[in-house]
């Protein structure tokens, strides 16, 4: 009996001793409210605010912890440069985790990372690279810069880990330009002081902000564009949510701002369209602006993402995507999806066109991707091309989920349950 008693209690201290060294995770995630930033440019030194997101996941092993830095969002109204002002400007990781290197001693982590830097002079200058693996050409990617440099951030009283709470970190960022488009921003050194929540195994949402944008005089316009906006986002919702038990995405949608400019109503050519895309800029949101009909809508599959993957990322798109009956024919390279093309061409047919233009407002690719720096997406799912007359797959991947990224996501609080459709 004493020796049942005590192979029993050897085993349970055993077992206890084993069930410690299980890994346990933990995240910290922080909004950067406004951080201060010094930008090198031609011109000299300027400081310029800066806003953003910052998230960490902690894993805690016995008494060792595992600091990985999966998220580091940037964003600034730019900065003036020797010929022009950068415009909006962003960084952003390049899609992997990043190994912080932890010091309980000092209670800094740090890390040598690269960024990917993106400003609108660029796409002023250099234009896009079409980025079509096959059938529409509906999304524009922009050429980025990459910044190479050091990231340092210290607890404030040293790193508690916890299921929930706060703890406070002041961070600095400092690096150098390693790869050069055009090269204007040639240094950024950012101090940080954020505020970080604990979360137990799953990060909270992710949140992107959606600026419409209508041709009318205002919301009482009954001749007002932006009649397919609200179903389409309505879709483009219920998409993404299914990324829930993977990673939970939302989107926030502003009120809409209405441009009063009946030319812009019918837009006969790819130039109109760009010119249509200055006319409003919104520095922390993806602006989609929604128009009557495109005379190149066929080529586009209904509309486009421009600077795809960064904070200028901006969409066009028509309320075409609802009319009855579609102007285009139903392109040859549909996926299986596709509905016969008889009945697809009357009808409501693209009801996740906005869905998957917001997917590449994501830095997501065609499948298979990767494409242009664009991030590899899944065959068969919302990111296959399609057609005016035949609307993209009403499927979500896991992949897709993972994969999404562009410099203005935050976080936030929200109940996500969604399961993707395809388990990659």
């Amino acid at each position: 009996m004493r020796k049942f008693v005590l192979v029993a209690l050897l085993f349970g201290a055993f077992g206890s001793v084993m069930l410690a060294a299980q890994p346990q995770e933990y995240y910290l995630t922080g909004n950067v409210r406004e951080a201060t930033g010094i930008v090198l440019t031609g011109r000299g030194e300027q400081r310029v605010p800066f806003f953003g997101a910052i998230g960490i996941k902690v894993t805690l092993t016995g008494k060792r912890l595992t600091l990985l830095l999966t998220d580091l969002n940037l964003v600034s109204k730019g900065v003036p440069a020797k010929r022009d002002g950068t415009g909006l400007m962003s960084l952003m990781g390049d899609g992997g985790d990043t190994k912080l290197f932890w010091n309980p001693k000092t209670g800094q982590a740090l890390s040598e990372l690269s960024l990917i830097l993106h400003y609108e002079l660029i796409d002023k200058l250099k234009g896009f690279r079409k980025a079509g693996s096959k059938g529409e050409m509906d999304v524009f990617v922009p050429f980025t810069e990459r910044m190479r440099g050091k990231f340092v951030i210290k607890f404030l009283g040293g790193l508690q880990v916890r299921e929930k709470g706060k703890t406070s970190a002041e961070c600095e960022l400092d690096l150098e330009l390693s790869s050069a488009v055009l090269g204007v921003v040639k240094r950024i050194r950012l101090l940080m002081r954020v505020e970080f929540n604990w979360t137990r195994l799953f990060a909270p949402a992710q949140y992107l902000r959606i600026q419409p944008v209508f041709i009318g005089t205002g919301p009482s316009d009954p001749n007002a564009t932006g009649k397919a906006f609200h179903e389409l986002m309505k879709r483009a919702v219920d998409l993404w949510d299914r990324c829930g038990s993977v990673r939970c995405i939302k989107f926030i949608v502003n009120p809409p701002l209405y441009l009063n400019k009946p030319a812009y109503r019918v837009l006969e050519t790819e130039a109109e369209a760009a010119t249509l895309r200055s006319e409003v800029n919104v520095a922390d949101a993806v602006e989609v602006f929604v128009v009557e009909r495109m005379d190149f809508a066929c080529s586009w599959g209904g509309g486009a993402c421009f600077s795809s993957g960064t904070a200028a990322a901006k969409v066009v798109t028509c309320d075409q995507q609802l009319e009855v009956p579609a102007p285009c024919p139903c392109p040859a390279y549909c996926p299986a999806t596709c509905p016969p093309c008889p009945p697809c061409q009357t009808g409501d047919v693209n009801y996740y066109h906005l869905a998957h233009e917001l997917g590449h407002a994501l830095n997501l690719a065609h499948p298979p991707g990767p494409t242009g720096g664009l991030a590899a997406s899944t065959v068969g799912s919302n990111m296959e091309p399609s057609g005016f007359c035949c609307d993209n797959p009403d499927a979500q991947s896991a992949k897709n989920c993972r994969n999404a990224a562009n410099p203005l996501l935050y976080w936030s609080l929200s109940i996500c349950r969604g399961w993707p459709d395809i388990r990659d």
